[in-house]
């Protein structure tokens, strides 16, 4: 009997004793694995900045009173030699829709102001023989009024350059008065139509001299 308790003791000791290296054994293969790569997240995505534009980067547009884009097209005096000098206190005087009167001797030879297209030509009993010019932006429309002709050389839909002859100072209609011609500016409207557009001041494009 004494012999059989210290065999079962025996047992329980070395099962004991096995179980404690098993454990032992397991936390320092623990220890000795390498500790896992953390994967970094996706970065959240960069919001480019806003770019302000610069008026260098900006495409003129003329709207309103501005006449800046008129005036930078620096127009040819319709008439060569011509003295505009004394157009400013006419241009105050005038209604804008009247444009600017040229005095000169019939026949003087009337030309373009600015390179372009003819886009028509016009007569009635108001505004006389005519012709509408546009300016290669398509945003004025030259109007060359009471004109005595057209040069034989120009046609309708053809395009000119400025300082080419496209007619002629035409007779007045009033008795006492010199012969001349009417010119006006006006803005094109949305449809670029000739007989589409806002009369402007005509002067300031010749007021740089």
């Amino acid at each position: 009997m004494r012999t059989l308790g210290i065999i079962v003791a025996t047992a329980i000791v070395t099962a004991l004793a096995t179980s404690v290296a098993w454990v032992m054994l397991y936390e320092r293969a623990d220890r000795e694995v390498e500790p896992a790569v953390e994967v970094p997240s996706s970065p959240a995505p960069v919001t480019p900045p806003e770019v302000e534009m610069q008026p260098d980067d900006m495409v003129f547009a003329a709207d309103g009173d501005d006449l800046e884009g008129l005036i930078a097209r620096r127009l040819t005096v319709p008439i060569a030699g011509y003295d505009i000098s004394g157009l400013a206190e006419t241009a105050e005087r005038l209604p804008t829709t009247d444009g600017l009167p040229f005095a000169a001797v019939e026949g003087t030879p009337v030309v373009a102001v600015d390179d372009g297209v003819l886009i028509k030509f016009y007569d009635s009993e108001a505004g006389g023989t005519a012709i509408y010019q546009f300016d290669p932006t398509e945003t004025w429309v030259y109007v060359y009024e009471r004109l005595g002709s057209r040069a034989a050389a120009v046609e309708e839909g053809e395009s000119v350059r400025r300082g080419q002859v496209i007619g002629t100072v035409g007779a007045t209609e009033n008795e006492g008065q010199a012969a001349g011609f009417r010119f006006r500016v006006e803005r094109l409207k949305p449809g670029g139509n000739w007989w589409n557009s806002e009369p402007v001041p005509a002067y300031p494009a010749f007021a740089f001299r």
